[in-house]
C-alpha cells in the first residue's frame, strides 16, 4: 500500500509522542546501565579481569546512548534559521553527487542521477544540506541492504521551487510505521535515538523547504525533498 505523507499530527501531539519516546529510550537505557553495575557490584570479587572489562564496556555503552540521546535532542533544539542564505546550488550539488557516487559504488549499490537545469539559486545552508541528504541517503541504503540489484535514484527538478527525490528499490515501509517516522526519538530500534527523518524535516521547514515521502511495503520508497528558491533581489546583493 502506498501513503505519502509529511505527518498529520499538530505540535502538541508530536511533542507528546515525542516525550513519550525519549521517555522509553531513555528509561531502557537507565535500567540496562543501573542492572548492569548491580551484578557487576554483587560479583566483581569472583569475576575476572577479562568479565570486569565486559561488563565495564556495557555500562560504558549505555552512557554512550545517553549522552547520544541528549546530544540529539540539543541539536533538534538548535535554531538556524539565521545561517541560512541565497547559495549556488550547482557547486554544492556536484560535489555531494560524485561524494555519494563513489560511496554507492564501493557498496555495489547502483546509482542513478538526473541532474536539475543549472542555474539553480536556493535559500540554504551547504553543511544543514549535506546533513539531510545523507540522512536520506543512509536510509535508503540501509532499505537496499538485502536486496538482489540494488539501485538508488536521486532525481532533482528545478521549476518554482527545487525538488530532489531520492528513490530505493528497497524493503519499504509499513503504513503504521509510515505515520511516525516524523516523530521526534521515534525508533524501532532501541539503540537509536530516532532523529534522522524528524531532524530533516525540521532543519528543511528552518530553510523554507519541506520534506514528503511515499513508500510501498516490498517495492520501495521515495523522499521527496522541496528547497526554496533564492528571491532574485536576494541574489543581486
Amino acid at each position: 500500500m502506498t501513503r505519502n505523507i509529511d505527518t498529520d499530527l499538530t505540535s502538541g501531539e508530536l511533542l507528546d509522542r515525542a516525550l513519550s519516546n525519549i521517555r522509553h529510550l531513555l528509561g531502557n537505557s537507565v535500567s540496562t546501565l543501573k542492572i548492569t553495575l548491580e551484578v557487576m557490584l554483587e560479583n566483581f570479587g569472583e569475576f575476572s579481569e577479562e568479565k570486569q572489562v565486559e561488563f565495564l564496556k556495557r555500562a560504558v555503552s549505555q552512557v554512550d546512548m545517553q549522552q547520544h540521546l541528549l546530544e540529539s535532542m540539543r541539536t533538534y533544539s538548535r535554531s538556524i534559521g539565521n545561517r541560512v542564505q541565497p547559495m549556488d546550488f550547482e557547486p554544492f550539488w556536484k560535489e555531494w553527487i560524485q561524494e555519494k557516487k563513489k560511496e554507492l559504488t564501493r557498496q555495489n549499490i547502483r546509482f542513478r542521477v538526473k541532474e536539475p537545469e543549472f542555474p539553480c539559486h536556493i535559500l540554504g545552508n551547504p553543511k544543514v544540506l549535506n546533513l539531510a541528504f545523507n540522512a536520506v541517503i543512509n536510509n535508503a541504503v540501509e532499505a537496499v541492504r538485502d536486496q538482489k540489484n540494488p539501485l538508488i535514484e536521486i532525481i532533482a527538478i528545478s521549476s518554482d521551487q527545487t525538488q530532489i527525490v531520492i528513490r530505493d528499490n528497497g524493503c519499504g515501509i509499513a503504513q503504521e510505521e509510515l505515520k511516525k517516522v516524523f516523530i521526534p526519538f521515534y525508533s524501532k530500534d532501541r539503540d537509536v535515538s530516532g532523529m534522522g527523518l524528524p531532524m530533516v524535516r525540521k532543519l528543511l521547514i528552518s530553510m523554507g523547504g519541506s520534506i514528503t515521502i511515499d513508500s510501498s511495503t516490498g517495492i520501495g520508497t521515495s523522499v521527496f525533498i522541496r528547497l526554496k528558491k533564492a528571491p532574485r533581489n536576494k541574489l543581486a546583493e
